[in-house]
Parts: structure tokens; C-alpha cells; sequence
């Protein structure tokens, strides 16, 4: 470390500003450590210094700051061994995403909805969850607040919040976004009842959620969602699995909800009523779900995987992960590529299921028609860009100079004089994410916030 240090590399970034303990003799030398302990130490150690080596080897023509920032880009993570609730090993990244972004967190996502009452209902009745109050709009509009982590003496309450928004004024080009999700909808129950759709690429839009251990039985309301007989696909994981991978349907958006856990002692049931062959071909369940319970993840349908996780990587911070699907696409399997936020194990999917492309449907003609990027170009909002992934962090500076140095369209919006909104489309895939923060220091252009997405007092 100290040779690294003294050739400019900067490697604080690599080794968190802390220098090793070392003990010495009266002699000055280090004191000779046991060799089972020297091994356990090198198992962490080693690999930092090798990367380390790496940089000061590839540095050549770089900053200081720039080798150890896109080390960690490139060697994101070193794989651990872990067991999850249900005693299955994961892998998962042990390092930090780069210390240069400011801390970041869940908020919620937001839905286009041809009925937002409806569509926030289904959360109140079958989840644990509350109606939440919007300001005053001229669009239809709900919201709700999500349990997602019951709190215990162990264990800190969490919360996702659900906005809905009817707009389809927002609708541009040949993308109408009334008649996709009437067209979606139709899809999606067909292929969750008795037919020949066994799966279509629309249900991997979806939140997971892990609702695992008996605290959190109560936070998904199966006996109700069975005696009201809901329309659902259930299905076990590889076999020997006794995973149960629950799909069910958002009324009048373009997204469903994946559920484990919180089976209420009716599995048994549950599979003879609406059990059916795993759809997500050549899965292995290797690294999935993440440690985290309760809202664990935000899943797309994506039809360019790897951009989508550059793009979480590049400006978000994210790290990439280790999938359960194969990569590069292989003929006749789900494809996925997924990213990480290690510091808050939230995991983001973006799946590519080109197997169920089925009666002309087709995954690249979607992401044309639903792109946002023109409308973030000229300063307009479309409706496709109300299906967004939503995060709080502490400041949107270094997000922004992050876009820019990158070329890349972003629109920031103001509610309040300490609320802004940065949104961004992830090229390729007409994906959103918007990014809350009350602080923004850089000088660039700022829109008057849009009636629609103000959130009000339930961002903070």
C-alpha cells in the first residue's frame, strides 16, 4: 500500500483511507503472524492488493483519482458465500459501490394507470398497506404507502410508496398508453389462467418483494387473494425447490407484483388452483433473492440488458451482479443482466424474454414505441415516463455531472424550494428512473415541477 501511495494512485479509495495495524518488535520489524491466521487475512487482503497492482499497472495516462474509481467499476465485487432466510447460499457483492456518489436510498415507483383508484385498491386490500393524500391535480391520481418490513425489536419498519397517474395527454408518437395497458392487461391474464400463453414478456415488470419469516406473514393477504379468486401464477423454482414464485397482476398499469413468502400455511392450495410449469427458462436460483426482505428489487422487461446495468453502473453507482440466467443470450432462455446498490442490497433486473415473444409481440419494437429519451431532448414529459423507479438521495450534483460528461438527457424539475426531481431514461430500453433530492448545487437549467409528480409531503 505504501508503494502505492507514493506512486500518485491515491488507493484510499481501494483500501477506505485505513492503513493496516501492524505491530513491531523492539527491532522494528513486523511481528511474525501464525500462518492459519496470515492465510484467513489474505483471503480479504489479497484480492484488494491484487486489484490494486492491477491499477497501478494499467494507471498509465490516468489521474490519480480516475485508476481506483474504474477499478471499482470493473472489479466490482468479490463473491462471498452467504445463506439467505431459507438456508440457500448466495453470492453477493462485500464491496461498496464508489465513495463519490452521496448515499441513496428506496423511495417507491410510480405507474401509468388508466385507473388510479383501482390500481391503488388492489394494494390496500391485499397488501398491508394505507391511501396516502396527493396536492391537488388537474390529472387522476392516488397513492398509497407500502409495509414492506414489519418492525420488531430486530428489526427497523420499512416503507415503498405507490403513486398512480392517469395521463394520457402525456402520450406522444405512435404510442398510445390507454390501449397498451388494455392490450397488456389482456395478456397477462390470459397467460395467468388455463390457456395455451403460458408467459408474456410484459409480467417481468414487476417489484419483489420478500416476505419471508412469520413477522412478515401478515404483509401479503393470501387467504383473501384465494377466496376473491384472483387471477395469479404460481410456480416453484428448479427442481427441489420449494421456493413459491407468486406472480399477480397491477389493475390498469403495465406491471405485475412477484411475491415469496407470506403463503399463510395455503401453498398447498395455492399450486392447485393456479400452479403451473416454471416459465423462466434455464434459471438456476444461484445468487437470488438478495438478502434484503421486503421490497427487494425493481425488475424490467428490457430489450437491451447490458446497456440498462452500464447505465446503472456509469451514473447511478450501482455494481454489477451475478444473475441466475445465462449470458450472452442463448437460444431458447431468459436472458437478464442484473445491478446491485450494495450499500442498501437493492437489486434492479432488467429481463429479456425473447422465448415468450409470441403473436408478433416483440420486446425492441415496445422499447422504441414507449422511448422518453426524445421528450427529455425537448423539454416534454411522455407517458411511458410515468412508469419510473424512484430514489431519494442526499444530493442530485454528482448525478448530474455524471449525465452530462456522458452526453446524456435528463430533465430536472422543482416542486418546492427544497424539493427537486432528476429524471432519466436508460437508452435503449424506454426505462425511467427518477432521482428525489432537497439539495442541487450545479448550475443548470430547472423546470417548474408538473403538477403530476408532485409528491407533496410524502417526499421529505
Amino acid at each position: 500500500q505504501d508503494h502505492l501511495v507514493g506512486s500518485g494512485l491515491r488507493c484510499h479509495v481501494c483500501f477506505g483511507r485505513r492503513r493496516p495495524h501492524r505491530t513491531r518488535t523492539s527491532e522494528g520489524s513486523l511481528t511474525r503472524m501464525p500462518l492459519a491466521r496470515l492465510a484467513s487475512v489474505c483471503v480479504f487482503v489479497c484480492p484488494v492488493l491484487v486489484w490494486a497492482l492491477i491499477c497501478q499497472a494499467s494507471a498509465e495516462g490516468q489521474s490519480g483519482d480516475q485508476c481506483p474509481v474504474a477499478l471499482l467499476q470493473r472489479e466490482s465485487f468479490i463473491n462471498t458465500r452467504r445463506s439467505d432466510p431459507d438456508g440457500r447460499t448466495l453470492r453477493a457483492p462485500s464491496l461498496p459501490s464508489t465513495p463519490l456518489l452521496p448515499s441513496l436510498s428506496t423511495w417507491g415507483t410510480t405507474f401509468f394507470s388508466t385507473d388510479p383508484d383501482a390500481s391503488a385498491d388492489f394494494f390496500v386490500r391485499y397488501f398491508k398497506a394505507v391511501r396516502m393524500p396527493l396536492p391537488a391535480c388537474g390529472a387522476p391520481r392516488a397513492a398509497v404507502r407500502l409495509i414492506t418490513v414489519n418492525g420488531n425489536a430486530n428489526t427497523e419498519q420499512d416503507f415503498q410508496m405507490l403513486v398512480f397517474v392517469n395521463d394520457p395527454s402525456a402520450s406522444a408518437g405512435a404510442w398510445n398508453a390507454t390501449q397498451a395497458v388494455a392490450d397488456a392487461a389482456a395478456l397477462i391474464l390470459q397467460s395467468f389462467g388455463p390457456g395455451s400463453l403460458p408467459f408474456v414478456p410484459w409480467i417481468d415488470n414487476h417489484d419483489g418483494y420478500t416476505f419471508t419469516g412469520r413477522s412478515n406473514s401478515d404483509l401479503w393477504n393470501m387467504e383473501r387473494a384465494l377466496a376473491d379468486r384472483m387471477p395469479l401464477m404460481a410456480y416453484h423454482g428448479p427442481q427441489g425447490s420449494f421456493i413459491v414464485n407468486l406472480r399477480a397482476y397491477v389493475p390498469g398499469t403495465l406491471s405485475t407484483v412477484s411475491i415469496r413468502g407470506a403463503e399463510a400455511g395455503l401453498t398447498q392450495q395455492l399450486m392447485q388452483e393456479h400452479g403451473r410449469e416454471n416459465p423462466e427458462q434455464c434459471r438456476v436460483f444461484n445468487n437470488d433473492p438478495s438478502s434484503r426482505w421486503g421490497w427487494s428489487k425493481s425488475t424490467h422487461m428490457a430489450a437491451r440488458p447490458a446497456v440498462a446495468v452500464k447505465f446503472m453502473v456509469d451514473i447511478l453507482g450501482a455494481v454489477p451482479f451475478e444473475g441466475d440466467f445465462p449470458w450472452p443470450p442463448q437460444e431458447n432462455c431468459t436472458a437478464a443482466q442484473w445491478a446491485l446498490f450494495p450499500d442498501i442490497r437493492f437489486e434492479v433486473h432488467f429481463v429479456l424474454s425473447q422465448t415468450w415473444e409470441v403473436n408478433g409481440f416483440s420486446i425492441q419494437e415496445q422499447a422504441k414505441l414507449m422511448d422518453g429519451t426524445p421528450a427529455l431532448k425537448s423539454g416534454a414529459f411522455t407517458a411511458s415516463m410515468y412508469n419510473s423507479l424512484v430514489l431519494s438521495v442526499d444530493s442530485l450534483d454528482q448525478y448530474v455531472l455524471r449525465l452530462q460528461a456522458q452526453s446524456m438527457p435528463f430533465q430536472l424539475m422543482r416542486f418546492n424550494p427544497e424539493q427537486y426531481a432528476l429524471f432519466m431514461v436508460i437508452p435503449e430500453n424506454a426505462i425511467t428512473v427518477q432521482l428525489r433530492s432537497q439539495h442541487l448545487s450545479v448550475d443548470v437549467p430547472i423546470s417548474p415541477g408538473i403538477c403530476t409528480q408532485d409528491f407533496g409531503k410524502l417526499v421529505s
